[in-house]
């Protein structure tokens, strides 16, 4: 019997193994105790597995770097985005100028697709584009208001308001920059990071599975859960995280299953 599962039946055999990063596999640079064995399960039974960021200051390359040198072999595959979700997201949209609140690395990878403006522009965009920047400057939010005011279209990487660092202290993440935003525009940004669903349907679709063979994984209720619940998808809240098992209870929506570890996720795999 799995500790702490809520309903404990999986109808459809798992292809695909949705993943948050940290305060599920890790903290820090720490790996949790089991990590490594359910890997090796995914790689034995071929489930295909991928990690879900929503966070736009880091490239592919650091995620596959930080993974590998805590044991797991994975490569750029095993990952996904809310720069890749973004991207393919403006693309389908034919959007062309982009005004982005971003750390260098993001606006880089952006200009391989679309033309940026900065500050000074007399164009509007057609889209301003918020992320997590830990470079901001009063003058990049200033202009990103006015944009907005003059009818740009409000886009953002992601809606958590804020990111952890040492010591259980917060910094303000992409959410949290757009609340100042809307204070000042009276304007609400579109989503695409989790738990809006787009994330995952690109996903889903990129490995070729349905929702049923879909299993989404993290210590987050209004991100990780809520982008499985959004997409359809089974969902797996794990205590060793950010959300205690009181939240995930109590909450509305709650995950299909509530595991005190993902070293715990096998039994539920083999149901």
């Amino acid at each position: 019997m799995v500790k702490n599962a809520i309903r404990a039946n999986v109808k459809h055999k798992k292809r695909l193994i949705c993943l948050d990063m940290d305060g599920t596999i890790y903290l820090g640079n720490q790996l949790f105790d089991g990590v490594k064995d359910i890997f090796k399960y995914f790689e034995l039974n071929k489930i295909n597995y991928v990690f879900l960021t929503n966070n736009s200051s880091h490239s592919l390359p650091f995620y596959v770097d930080k993974i590998r040198r805590m044991g797991i072999t994975c490569s750029e595959d095993n990952f996904y985005s809310s720069i890749d979700t973004t991207i393919k997201f403006l693309q389908k949209e034919n959007i062309r100028t982009v005004y982005v609140l971003g750390v260098t690395s993001f606006k880089e990878e952006l200009k391989k697709h679309f033309t940026l403006v900065d500050e000074a522009s007399d164009i509007v965009p057609e889209v301003t584009l918020v992320s997590f920047d830990t470079q901001l400057k009063y003058d990049e939010l200033k202009a990103a208001c006015l944009y907005i005011q003059k009818g740009s279209r409000f886009i953002a990487t992601n809606m958590d308001y804020r990111c952890p660092i040492e010591n259980g202290l917060y910094i303000p993440d992409c959410g949290g920059i757009c609340l100042t935003i809307e204070a000042c525009t009276n304007k609400k940004p579109q989503f695409l990071g989790k738990p809006a669903p787009e994330m995952l349907y690109q996903v889903m679709e990129k490995f070729g599975v349905s929702r049923e063979e879909t299993l989404m994984i993290g210590d987050r209720h209004y991100t990780d859960i809520m982008a499985g619940i959004n997409s359809g998808v089974e969902t797996v809240g794990v205590l060793t995280g950010e959300t205690t098992k009181e939240e995930f209870l109590s909450a509305e929506h709650q995950p299909t299953y509530i595991l005190d570890s993902i070293a715990d996720l096998i039994e539920i795999l083999e149901k």
